[in-house]
């Protein structure tokens, strides 16, 4: 499992604008270099250029995609398959409905990562207000929630690293 990268989707469909903000908040937070990329682009020769050329590097590499993780928009595979053969960590964003509560695609799209076994780190809420009880009650992997550039994402960053170690401690136990 690639130490050095993070993999941010979105379960669903997100404001583009949104995303890309959020990214950036995340990867200055984590002092990370941020690449984006759209879900047409094929994943095994991309996910293969940038572990080779970061691989000796301790600088993580924040990488956004945009458009359906889920679907083989190249013909080689979906990113959510790819992603999860390659054991790379992900971080998913979701996007509230005007209610405050989440559509159907954000615990189906959990599932989807599950089934897939992928190194889900968690779930972060992209604007909107934060209902920690509410989010609790879910049953899903929250993390915290991203509102907008003025938001302190520490307690979320801090999430993110302890998950990290945690799925790095699982993936060195499972290769030893």
């Amino acid at each position: 499992m690639p130490q050095n990268l993070l993999v941010v989707i979105g379960a669903g469909a997100l404001p583009e604008l949104q995303m890309s903000a959020a990214c950036q908040s995340l990867a200055d937070a984590f002092g990370a270099v941020l690449l984006e990329e759209g879900c047409g682009r094929s994943p095994h020769p991309l996910l293969s250029e940038i572990t080779s050329e970061t691989g000796d590097s301790s600088r993580l590499i924040l990488l956004r995609l945009s458009g359906d993780v889920g679907v083989d928009e190249s013909g080689e595979g979906s990113w959510m398959e790819a992603l999860a053969g390659w054991r790379i960590p992900v971080l998913m964003l979701a996007h509230p409905r005007p209610d405050g509560r989440f559509g159907g695609i954000v615990p189906a799209s959990v599932a989807f990562a599950r089934e897939l076994k992928l190194p889900l780190l968690g779930l972060v809420q992209l604007a909107g207000e934060w209902d920690a009880a509410a989010r609790r009650a879910d049953g899903l992997p929250w993390c915290g929630c991203l509102q907008g550039p003025d938001d302190d994402p520490r307690g979320l960053i801090s999430c993110l690293q302890h998950r990290q170690g945690v799925l790095a401690k699982e993936a060195s136990a499972g290769s030893a």
